[in-house]
C-alpha cells in the first residue's frame, strides 16, 4: 500500500514580486516514476524580533550516495507571520526512495525589531550576518518516498537560539541557524494548510477547480468539491482572474490542493497584511490606521515587509472575520473594533496615477493569529467545563502594544494541546504556552480580548 504522507505548513512566504497572472497551465508534477514531496516550515519566534526574512536558497535530500532538489527556485520567507498557523512552502517531485539526510542554504538574512530606545517606540532593521549558509541534518526516521505517493517534511527555524545577542540582551544581527527536519507522519494534525494566498489566473468551472499562482509565481490547482466553503457569499461561478484569494485545505497525491475555504481578499489585485499598531482615532470608529507590514502583493516603492505603513479607511470599506460566516461578524470587527496587535489583510484597489501610488483600501479580514508567552499564575477562571479563560504575560511587540497581560478567554470549542481542558492550567507550576485565536476588541473596555481557538503547552524540547 502506497504511503499517504501529509504534512503541516506553519509560515508565509513573503516575496517582493508578485508575478503577473497567466492562463497557462500548471506544471505536472508527477510521473510513472516519481513521488511528490511537499515541505513545510514553522519557527520558534523571539519577542523582540517583529520579522525575521531569508532566502531559502536550496533544499537537498539525499539517500546517502546521491542528493536530488526538493526546491524548485529560491525562497524568500518571512519567519515572523504565521506563529501557530500554516502554508504552503513548496511542492517537488522527486525519485522514490528512502532519505536520511537534508541539507539546507540560506542567504540575505534581514532583521525587524522592536526599537525601545525612540519615543515611540519604532522599527529597526539590521542585515543579518549568518554563520554558516548551509545546514546538513540527519532525518530519523527517515523521509520515505514511494511510486506515486505523497511525503512531506517539515522545516523547524528556532529562532530564539539562532539570534544571537550581546551581554544587555540586545541583538548583534549574527544568525547561528538552529533548524530541525524531520518526516511527517500521516496522522499529524498541522496536514491542514490554513492559509494560502495568491492570484487567480484561470476558472475551470466544469472541472470544479481553479489555478493559483502563489507569490513566487507557481501555479496549483485548486479544487473545490460540495463540502468547501466560500466566505461572503462568492462561489467558483463568480470568482474571476485576477482576485486574490486565501485558501485552507489539505495537498492532494495529484499535487493539487483541496479547498475546505475560499476567501476573495481582493479583486483588483492588491492586498497588504500585517497587525495593527495603532487606530486613528483610537476610540470611534478608525479612519485610518498604522500597519506592521508583513506581506504586500505587487510589491510597491513606498510600502516594504517589515516596516510601518498607515491605511485610510472610509464607510464604504467593509470588515470581516475569515473563516467566520456569522451575521454578528460585523458587530464583533468592524472600524470601531479595532485593537493593536491585530493580524488583518486588506484587499482593494491601487491607483498608480499618482506618485506615490494612492492605495483604495475596500476590505479588512481580520485572521486568527498566534501568541507565546507564560501563563500568569492564578489568573484562571472556569465558568463551567472548559469555558472560561486566563491571562497571558506576552513580551516583546505585544508586551508593549498591550502594556499589561493579555486576557484569553475559552469555550467547549477551545482545542487544549499537552493539556486535558482548562483545568490543568490552574496549577502553581510555572507554565509557557501558545494560544491561537481572532484578537477582538471589548465593546465595554476597549480592551483587546483573544478568543482562544487552540490552547498548547509549550513543552521542554528534547535535543
Amino acid at each position: 500500500m502506497r504511503r499517504r504522507w501529509l504534512a503541516s505548513l506553519l509560515i508565509l512566504l513573503a516575496t517582493t514580486t508578485f508575478l503577473s497572472c497567466g492562463s497557462s497551465p500548471p506544471r505536472t508534477l508527477l510521473s510513472t516514476r516519481s513521488g511528490l514531496v511537499y515541505v513545510t516550515t514553522t519557527d520558534a519566534p523571539m519577542p523582540s524580533v517583529l520579522a525575521f526574512q531569508v532566502t531559502i536558497t536550496g533544499l537537498t535530500l539525499s539517500d546517502g550516495s546521491e542528493s536530488v532538489p526538493v526546491l524548485a527556485e529560491p525562497a524568500a520567507v518571512e519567519f515572523g507571520r504565521l506563529l501557530g498557523m500554516r502554508t504552503l512552502l513548496g511542492l517537488s517531485s522527486v525519485t522514490p526512495r528512502t532519505y536520511t539526510g537534508a541539507t539546507l542554504t540560506l542567504a540575505s538574512p534581514v532583521i525587524s525589531f522592536l526599537d525601545l530606545s525612540t519615543t515611540p517606540a519604532s522599527v529597526g532593521t539590521i542585515n543579518g550576518n549568518l554563520t554558516t549558509s548551509s545546514i546538513t541534518v540527519n532525518l530519523n526516521p527517515p523521509l520515505i518516498v514511494e511510486e506515486g505517493g505523497l511525503a512531506g517534511l517539515h522545516l523547524h527555524f528556532r529562532l530564539r537560539e539562532s539570534m544571537q545577542t550581546d551581554a544587555s540582551g540586545e541583538l548583534t544581527g549574527v544568525v547561528d541557524p538552529h533548524i530541525g527536519l524531520r518526516a511527517i507522519p500521516p496522522t499529524d494534525e498541522d496536514s491542514l494548510i490554513d492559509e494560502l494566498r495568491g492570484g487567480v489566473s484561470a476558472v475551470n468551472t466544469a472541472g470544479n477547480s481553479f489555478l493559483l499562482q502563489t507569490l513566487r509565481g507557481r501555479q496549483l490547482t485548486v479544487r473545490v468539491d460540495a463540502q468547501t466553503v466560500w466566505e461572503d457569499g462568492e462561489s467558483l461561478s463568480s470568482l474571476n482572474p485576477p482576485a486574490i484569494v486565501e485558501v485552507s485545505g489539505r495537498v492532494q497525491a495529484d499535487a493539487s490542493i483541496l479547498a475546505t475555504n475560499v476567501e476573495v481578499l481582493s479583486r483588483d489585485h492588491f492586498l497588504l497584511g500585517g497587525l495593527v499598531l495603532d487606530p486613528d482615532p483610537p476610540t470611534g470608529p478608525a479612519d485610518r490606521a498604522t500597519l506592521l507590514v508583513r506581506e504586500e502583493i505587487p510589491d510597491l516603492v513606498n510600502i516594504q515587509v517589515g516596516r510601518t505603513a498607515t491605511v485610510e479607511f472610509s464607510d464604504q470599506t467593509r470588515f470581516g472575520i475569515h473563516n467566520l460566516d456569522l451575521p454578528l461578524e460585523f458587530l464583533l470587527f468592524n472600524r470601531a473594533m479595532l485593537v493593536r496587535g491585530q493580524r488583518v489583510a486588506l484587499g482593494g484597489a491601487l491607483d498608480t496615477s499618482t506618485t506615490p501610488a494612492t492605495l483604495n483600501i475596500r476590505r479588512v479580514i481580520l485572521h486568527r493569529q498566534g501568541f507565546e508567552g507564560a501563563r500568569v499564575i492564578g489568573s484562571v477562571r472556569i465558568v463551567s467545563g472548559n469555558t472560561g479563560g486566563f491571562l497571558l504575560r506576552t513580551d516583546g511587540l505585544f508586551g508593549y502594544l498591550f502594556g499589561e497581560p493579555l486576557r484569553v478567554a475559552t469555550s467547549h470549542r477551545t482545542w487544549f494541546v499537552n493539556l486535558r481542558g482548562l483545568a490543568d492550567l490552574d496549577t502553581s507550576e510555572p507554565m509557557l504556552v501558545r494560544v491561537v485565536g481572532l484578537l477582538l476588541r471589548r465593546s465595554d473596555t476597549g480592551d483587546p480580548v483573544l478568543v482562544a481557538y487552540r490552547v498548547e503547552r509549550l513543552l521542554p524540547r528534547i535535543p
